[in-house]
Formats: structure tokens, sequence, C-alpha cells
């Protein structure tokens, strides 16, 4: 009866602290996106202003592989919510394949960007001429400095579940910063939509 009791405790004890840490990771990464929303927030408000001028600025058409790419992030998004769910029902293994999966499409919506920037230089657009043109340099670049800070994230995890997690209280430390890396990929997955659909749609 006595072991008994000591089991459900410490069962207690790590629930106990996973909240904390979950709690924790979840101040962290608020903190942080807060942070990168100013950031973005800043560069937009200077974007619709610019974009108000008559002098300088004309709409140009994006790059194809833009819509490539980003049907890309969203993918992987999708990937990190499947691997975080075969984590939660125990699977390791799958979750540590999610995440290669996850890496792997970030990367490649990094290589989209790249050839969307060398298309648009390809192209003949003056940026001195065009601001808008070089707008989008701003914004996919600076989003996509924190998609390489996101990357660095998704490869520790995939690195800590390179074998078998052992014990619950590893597991319980592997959960609560897949939790938080995953709200901090979720969360430039939506930032990139946005800065899209301004490069789309705004006119002034």
């Amino acid at each position: 009866m006595g072991e008994m009791e000591v089991f459900v405790d410490s069962a207690n004890d790590l629930r106990a602290r996973e909240r904390n840490l979950n709690s924790l990771g979840t101040v962290t990464v608020t903190v942080v996106l807060a942070g990168v929303t100013m950031t973005f927030g800043a560069l937009i408000v200077v974007f619709l202003v610019r974009a108000l001028k008559d002098e300088f600025w004309s709409h140009i058409k994006l790059p194809n592989i833009l819509w490539l790419s980003t049907a890309v992030l969203i993918a992987s998004s999708v990937f990190l919510e499947k691997a975080r769910n075969k984590m939660r029902a125990g699977d390791w293994e799958g979750f540590h394949e999610g995440m290669k999966w996850t890496m792997l499409l970030g990367i490649l919506f990094l290589a989209g960007q790249i050839a969307a920037w060398l298309q648009i230089l390809l192209s003949g657009v003056a940026m001195t001429n065009n601001p808008h043109s070089w707008f989008i340099f701003l914004f996919s670049g600076l989003h996509g400095l924190h998609i390489v800070a996101g990357l660095a994230g998704l490869g520790y995890l995939f690195y800590r579940t390179r074998e078998q997690a052992s014990g619950p209280r590893y597991q319980m430390e592997t959960r609560a910063a897949a939790r938080a890396i995953g709200i901090f990929w979720h969360y430039m997955d939506a930032m990139w939509l946005l800065l899209f659909a301004l490069l789309i749609f705004w006119r002034r």
C-alpha cells in the first residue's frame, strides 16, 4: 500500500511539474512573440503608409513559387501537429519521424523564398524605382530569419528524440518543449499568411 501511495504521489508531482513547465513555456513564447509582433507590426505600418504615396510605387506580380512555398509551410504545421498527436499517444518514434518531415518542409519553404528572390532580381524590377519590390525582400527575409530560429527548435526536438525517450521526467520535458516550439512555429506560419496576403491584395 505504501509503495502504491508513493507511486501516486510521484505521478501527481510529475503532472504538476508538467503543468508548471507548460505555463513557463507559454509565458516565454508569449513574450518572444510579442516582440516578433511589434517588429512585424512596425514593418507592416511602414508598408501601408508607403503604399499610399503616389511616387515610386507600383504593384508587381509575385513569383508563382511563393504560392508553392506557402503551401509547403502550411503542410509543415500539419505534420507538426500530427507528430505531437503521436507523442501524446506515446509513439515517440512517430514523433521523431514527424519532426524530420516538419524540418524538411521548413527548409523547403526557405529554399522557395530564396528562389522567389532570385526570380524578382532577374525579372528586371528596379528596386530603387519601386519600393514595393523591396518590401517583398524585407517581409520574406525577416520572416525567414524567424523560420530559421523555429528550425533550430525543431532540430532540438529531433535530436532529443533520436533514441527512445527515457523516463517520465524526460518525456514530460520533451512534451513541454514541443508545445512551446509548436506555438512559435504555428504563429510564424500565420504571420507569413498575413504578410503574403498584404503583398497580394493591398493596393493604394
